[in-house]
């Protein structure tokens, strides 16, 4: 077996023991300090809550499709997305829209948001 092969997952072992809370992790470092492998900063794992990418978009299609405005989209997308506080929902509904709008995939009348 390769040292890099080695050294690879002992990194990957103290990573997972980090972020899982394990015990054993001082086992794995002096192992790692014994082989001479620089330890970077282990960076905590992905949200579970994370949005999944179009999710944003879809809910705010949803939310205009009969017409809205920028803050009934925001509220539709706060009632679906409960991590985001109002603000936020509100914000990220703003950008949203302004992307749809440029793709053509929505359209305003006033303060109202229309989808095709």
């Amino acid at each position: 077996m390769q040292d890099r092969t080695i050294n690879n997952a002992l990194l990957a072992l103290r990573k997972q023991m980090i972020r899982e809370g394990q015990e054993g992790l001082e086992h794995v470092e002096a192992l790692l300090t014994a082989r001479g492998v620089h330890m970077p900063a282990v960076l905590p794992a992905k949200r579970k809550d994370a949005a999944r990418r179009g999710y944003m978009r879809l809910q705010v299609m949803q939310a205009v499709r009969g017409g809205a405005t920028l803050r009934q989209v925001a509220a539709h997308v706060a009632s679906v997305r409960p991590e985001l506080s109002e603000r936020q929902a509100y914000i990220r509904s703003g950008q949203c829209l302004a992307r749809l709008k440029a793709r053509g995939l929505v359209t305003r009348k006033g303060r109202v948001w229309l989808a095709p």
